[in-house]
């Protein structure tokens, strides 16, 4: 009967030492908030070593961590491909994206925005100085090669507005600008503070003047109907920051820390 008894109380301690095992895995999770991004586009998010270590930076980055401190959280970014996002948000192993994502209908259908926090009408058409004759306007790309980021609103706008042009989707930044400067591509459609960066770090690029369509600024995404409730605590963040124009600042720092 003894034997029987100690038996017992072995498995209730092991049950309740699974329990509060299990239970602090819940408070970890909970204390957590995982940011996803695609860390290639400066000045929004990009690598940088920071004393020998490999660090994402970036004005995004900046947001996500006052996203996750105004929600009590600890922060944790993973960095993804672009296209690759938001089915990685609605399969749950990320609970936001910021990645200089602006809002699209195709977008709204797997996923929820938040409120705009940055303005994005600037989209730059960057071209090497040396076909600064050949290409002036929308026009003049027929047959052209322009080089956009896949699953981008670039890929709509290059299409729309640069009459007959030949579209070359590419995984990241790096890649257009590495594919133009190579002679690969002709023409590369970006935002308009990643298109000046990659002009200012290259003295053989510059911008076309053209004006493309006001498109709808940035946003903070999550899983839609906002299972989690985190919209309320982002947009509340975003209007503290769009209020003291905080977000400006963080890009203008961002600028710096890219071209070191």
């Amino acid at each position: 009967m003894m034997n029987m008894k100690k038996m017992m109380a072995m498995l209730m301690a092991l049950m309740m030492m699974f329990a509060l095992v299990a239970c602090g895995g819940k408070e970890e999770a909970a204390d957590k908030i995982i940011i996803g991004t695609s860390a290639d586009y400066a000045p929004f998010e990009f690598h940088k070593m920071i004393d020998g270590k490999d660090t994402i930076l970036g004005a995004d980055i900046e947001m996500a961590k006052k996203i996750a401190a105004d929600m009590g959280k600890e922060l944790e970014i993973k960095d993804i491909s672009f296209d690759a996002l938001l089915n990685e948000l609605q399969g749950g192993t990320i609970d936001i994206v910021i990645a200089g994502m602006g809002v699209t209908d195709e977008r709204l259908e797997k996923a929820d925005a938040s409120d705009n926090y940055y303005d994005a009408s600037h989209q730059a058409l960057i071209i090497r100085k040396e076909d600064a004759d050949k290409y002036t306007g929308f026009d003049d790309f027929d047959g052209v090669k322009v080089a956009v980021q896949t699953g981008t609103i670039q890929i709509d706008l290059a299409t729309e507005n640069m009459t007959g042009c030949e579209l070359v989707q590419l995984q990241s930044a790096p890649d257009l600008f590495n594919n133009l400067l190579n002679n690969k591509v002709d023409a590369v459609v970006v935002d308009g503070s990643v298109g000046l960066g990659y002009v200012a770090a290259n003295e053989g690029l510059m911008e076309v003047d053209v004006d493309f369509p006001v498109q709808e600024g940035m946003s903070v995404w999550v899983q839609k109907d906002d299972p989690k409730g985190l919209m309320e605590s982002i947009n509340k963040t975003i209007a503290d920051i769009v209020e003291n124009d905080t977000y400006a600042g963080w890009v203008a720092e961002a600028e710096e820390q890219a071209a070191e």
